[in-house]
């Protein structure tokens, strides 16, 4: 059902920057952001991963008015130190085993935003995020993926009609939490 949801915000996305632009408009945007991640992840009850790192998103989002936009992002959420009660190929353990886990994820994003001034604006973003943890040095089978709720808030002030900087906080359901700084470029 998420899948669905996200697969319909996709297709409106792709409708509304098609339709923008045959209409001459061009409120396209893509963007850079990086800031630090912290991680306090239980998966199935035998991996956890609690640690914090740093990371980066890319992106482009399209704005349909000053106040509402949609927006699709990739983001390298880090490596996280984590351990593990049972490595697939031996019995339960009872001592956890060290572990490394790379997290990652593809979002969707409606963003709100209200104006603060004429060049800084105060915004609200909520979506959905398609996240995938991959273990190092352990087998496949305790890799994990889903899906979960993101939201944040942010503050971005413009620099010129283009570009644009921002700074923002977002969570994901999953118990991720990133704070980042960023730059947009608006076509």
């Amino acid at each position: 059902m998420l899948t669905t949801r996200l697969s319909t915000l996709v297709g409106l996305f792709v409708l509304a920057l098609f339709s923008s632009k045959a209409l001459g408009q061009s409120d396209f945007y893509v963007f850079g952001a990086f800031g630090n991640t912290d991680s306090d992840v239980e998966l199935g009850g035998q991996n956890r991963i609690n640690d914090d790192d740093a990371s980066y998103a890319v992106g482009a989002g399209y704005a349909f008015t000053r106040n509402f936009s949609l927006e699709a992002a990739y983001q390298d959420f880090g490596s996280h130190n984590g351990e593990t009660d049972c490595p697939p190929d031996f019995a339960c353990l009872v001592i956890p085993v060290p572990t490394k886990a790379d997290l990652t994820g593809i979002s969707l994003s409606m963003i709100g935003s209200m104006p603060i001034t004429d060049r800084l604006d105060v915004y609200g973003k909520i979506g959905f995020v398609s996240w995938d943890v991959d273990f190092d040095g352990i087998s496949s089978a305790f890799d994990d993926s889903g899906e979960d709720l993101l939201y944040g808030a942010g503050l971005r002030g413009s620099i010129n009609d283009h570009w644009h900087v921002f700074a923002e906080y977002r969570r994901v359901d999953l118990d991720i939490s990133t704070a980042g700084i960023g730059l947009s470029y608006r076509f």
